[in-house]
């Protein structure tokens, strides 16, 4: 399994909607995880949650290097403990989708803002699905931070 060495960070700013703490590595929210009634975002834009006990909530996250390269598998667990979901559960696809969030985080240089949002397509039949977002100009507050 491939080794990545770059993960996505969070920094700590309530008025970004980031309350996750710094250095704590971020994944994207699953339906059970909430705001915590923090923040209201948008139908269209979703949010990452910290992979630890407390997963709290963050709108933006930042590509940073790690010192111990992660798989994708590593990540899953972590993500599953956090949760407290046992480990046992996990499948080929479920480690399939870990390997797709740290291949789009590690293709961005470091210091480069990411956000997820939602992707719906009507056409030929209704979808909706996750996509990382880059964050370019919106987010001069967010460069001057890092």
């Amino acid at each position: 399994m491939k080794k990545h060495k770059k993960m996505l960070i969070a920094f700590k700013d309530p008025e970004l909607n980031c309350f996750a703490n710094k250095g704590d590595w971020l994944y994207i929210a699953r339906k059970k995880d909430t705001k915590k009634g923090l923040f209201r975002l948008p139908r269209y834009i979703h949010f990452f949650a910290s992979i630890n006990g407390e997963r709290m909530p963050s709108e933006f996250g930042v590509v940073k290097n790690i010192d111990t390269p992660i798989t994708a598998m590593e990540l899953a667990e972590l993500d599953y403990k956090s949760r407290n979901k046992d480990i046992q559960l996990l499948t080929d696809e479920t480690v399939k989708e870990y390997e797709w969030f740290l291949e789009k985080v590690n293709v961005h240089p470091e210091h480069t803002p990411m956000a997820v949002t939602w992707f719906e397509k009507i056409l030929p039949k209704k979808e909706r699905s996750l996509r990382l977002l880059l964050i370019k100009n919106k987010m001069k507050r967010l460069i001057k931070i890092l």
